[in-house]
């Protein structure tokens, strides 16, 4: 019921589906009693049922323009800014099960502050790594990472996370690796019980936790198990996706607003090889509501003994698969930047990589990125790097665009950062004509003599954020 309305809603959800149907999951009536208990009153229906019908036609305008966010890209958005956070950093961070509830609940609200700070929205958190769970679990054991082998906590680090990451703004995503048991067995795909073993727990996840989709990376079939080395792809893809789509159906069956998303290799011939079947994924409704290939290359990369504009090659690849037009995500090997590596002399030679991805992820139908990993954000041989992304993605608010003074008049530009809050350094002015109109440090524009000018504010990276235009006219 909508308190103060003259309408009873008989399915409270408003999802996207409902409102596709609205007329049927609506209805005025002179008697009713909504489900907060008020009683309708039988005087104002009909002016009420106008006033409603006007209300709907609004948000069925409003769902049909922006109700994609689930199922179609929207292209350049950069909607998603997101960053991993395995098993692997769980010490370093301070989120381990050893720690009494306080301690973690201070260190979680640290880190998920600082993802925040660095410009992301969304948290992709290892909750299974090898098959195991940070959480209670009836359907597998603790993970020996985050209890250090001393057993369960008296809290629930799941839920604390979840809550945290939602305090601070940030949507929260299960990430689960299904397969992997250890460094060297994993469940067979084939095997019924192992989709059986996989489903239960996510269907655990999702009922007992207020998370905001499920994730899987790039593990799937190992590529060098003389067990599995007889299978050809076909056997390997068909074993996968018959789980893939079991996990979908599962995540949908809870809420259409709950999304499940995987996060293949970056080469497709390689994820044929372990059973991805990216093809499929990207061509077909009832597999995956988001993609985030691992495109962890740069533009010097070395192909065949020359250097290759890889990244964006691959990335091209990628966008001309996306038949369906789903939401995708590029993750970026932060972890990399600063590193020599012989084939891909990139990630030292310069510290604009990322900057110069993101810039590319932009232009077309890919929709955001994520980092791996959270610990690379503040390794000291990232941080050249880790500035310039910085400066990439920051925006300014100004309170106007335009301004017209008389000669001798003064303005003080009114501009913040909006994010990310890490940005260090100082706002920078610029006029384009000082003999119309100059500016101070301080963004203070003096108004000299009759013309235009136009106020640029850069980062102190040089990074062009926003431009006033300026109109001087003569006392």
């Amino acid at each position: 019921c909508l308190v103060g309305s003259e309408m009873c809603i008989r399915d409270r959800s408003w999802s996207r589906e409902i409102m596709k149907n609205c007329w049927q999951k609506v209805v005025f009536t002179k008697n009713c009693t909504c489900l907060n208990g008020n009683k309708i009153k039988k005087s104002g229906v009909r002016r009420l049922k106008r006033k409603w019908i006007l209300w709907i036609a609004m948000i069925l305008f409003c769902v049909a323009a922006g109700a994609g966010n689930d199922t179609k890209a929207q292209a350049g958005t950069l909607s998603t800014r997101g960053v991993w956070i395995s098993a692997f950093e769980y010490e370093d961070l301070g989120l381990v099960g050893t720690m009494s509830e306080s301690q973690f609940r201070a260190n979680a609200a640290s880190v998920f502050a600082k993802v925040k700070a660095n410009g992301c929205n969304t948290v992709y958190f290892h909750v299974r790594s090898f098959d195991d769970a940070i959480y209670p679990s009836k359907v597998v054991g603790w993970s020996e990472r985050f209890t250090k082998g001393k057993g369960a906590p008296s809290y629930d680090p799941l839920k604390i996370l979840i809550d945290t990451a939602h305090r601070y703004g940030l949507k929260f995503h299960a990430w689960m690796n299904p397969y992997r048991v250890t460094f060297k067995k994993v469940l067979d795909p084939a095997e019924d019980a192992t989709t059986d073993r996989i489903v239960s727990q996510v269907r655990e996840i999702i009922n007992k936790y207020k998370v905001d989709g499920i994730h899987f990376d790039d593990y799937f079939y190992p590529n060098n198990e003389k067990k599995y080395k007889k299978l050809s792809k076909a056997e390997k893809m068909s074993a996968v996706n018959k789980m893939v789509r079991k996990v979908h159906s599962t995540v949908k069956a809870k809420s259409s607003r709950l999304l499940f998303g995987i996060s293949p290799a970056g080469n497709p011939t390689y994820c044929h090889q372990i059973g991805a079947d990216v093809e499929t994924w990207l061509s077909n409704p009832g597999y995956v509501d988001y993609i985030i290939p691992q495109i962890y290359w740069t533009n010097q990369y070395l192909e065949n003994g020359k250097k290759t504009a890889y990244f964006s090659k691959k990335l091209a690849q990628w966008r001309q698969m996306n038949k369906r037009d789903i939401p995708m995500y590029i993750g970026l090997a932060l972890e990399r930047a600063g590193g020599k590596l012989e084939l891909d002399p990139g990630w030292l030679s310069s510290s604009r990589n990322l900057a110069d991805m993101i810039k590319e992820i932009r232009k077309g139908n890919t929709e955001g990125y994520v980092l791996f990993d959270y610990s690379s954000l503040y390794r000291d041989v990232t941080q050249k790097e880790v500035k310039n992304y910085l400066a990439e993605i920051t925006s300014f608010r100004l309170s106007r665009t335009k301004k017209t003074l008389k000669t001798g008049k003064k303005f003080k530009l009114s501009v913040r950062r909006v994010w990310p809050s890490r940005v260090q350094g100082k706002i920078r002015f610029k006029s384009s004509n000082k003999k119309v109109a100059t500016v101070s440090k301080k963004g203070v524009i003096k108004a000299k003599k009759k013309g235009k000018a136009t106020i640029t504010i850069t980062t102190v990276e040089g990074n062009v954020k926003a431009k006033i235009k300026v109109t001087v006219k003569k006392k």
